[in-house]
C-alpha cells in the first residue's frame, strides 16, 4: 500500500455544506410553520402575535432537534412492531406517531412561553395541539415520503465523496 492510499482525503468544505444544509434549511421551517400555527391558537392575530410567535420560533429551533433525534427511535418500533406488515402501512404509522409526538411536545413548549388560551394551560395545550396536527401531518408526510430518503441519498453521497 503506498503512502498516499494511506491518507485520508481532506474533506471539502461543499461536501461538509451539502451533509449539513438540508437540516439548516428544513428544521428553521418546520419550525417556523408550526410555531406560527401554536402561537395563533394561543393568543390569536392580534398586537401579541409577533413578539409571541418569535419567542415559540426560538423555543421550536431549540426544542425541535431534540425530538427529532428520536424519530428514529420511532422508524424502529414501528418497524419492529408491524414487521409483517406493507411497507407503506408502517410508514403511514410512523407519519402518525411522528406527527403526534412532535405536536405534543412543541405545544407543551409554546403553551408554556405563550401563556395559555383562558387561563388554562391544558386548554392552551389542547387548542395548540388540535390546530397544528394538520400541519404536524402534512410535514410528517413530507418528510416520511420524500424528505427522508432524499436526506438519506444526499448524506450518503456526502460520504462516498470523502
Amino acid at each position: 500500500m503506498t503512502q498516499a492510499n494511506t491518507r485520508t482525503k481532506p474533506q471539502s468544505s461543499s461536501s461538509a455544506l451539502r451533509r449539513i444544509l438540508p437540516d439548516l434549511v428544513i428544521l428553521p421551517s418546520i419550525a417556523l410553520i408550526l410555531s406560527a400555527i401554536m402561537s395563533w391558537a394561543n393568543v390569536g392575530f392580534g398586537d401579541e402575535f409577533l413578539s409571541r410567535w418569535g419567542w415559540s420560533f426560538l423555543t421550536s429551533v431549540v426544542v425541535l432537534p431534540v425530538i427529532l433525534a428520536c424519530l428514529g427511535v420511532i422508524d424502529r418500533a414501528v418497524a419492529a412492531v408491524l414487521s409483517s406488515a406493507p411497507v407503506l402501512m408502517r410508514k403511514l404509522v410512523v407519519v402518525i406517531v411522528t406527527a403526534v409526538f412532535i405536536e405534543s411536545i412543541l405545544a407543551l413548549a409554546v403553551t408554556a412561553i405563550n401563556g395559555s388560551a383562558g387561563g388554562s394551560f391544558a386548554l392552551g395545550w389542547w387548542l395548540a395541539f388540535s390546530r397544528s396536527i394538520p400541519a404536524g401531518l402534512v410535514i410528517s408526510s413530507f418528510f416520511v415520503f420524500y424528505m427522508k430518503p432524499k436526506l438519506e441519498r444526499l448524506r450518503a453521497g456526502a460520504q462516498r465523496s470523502t
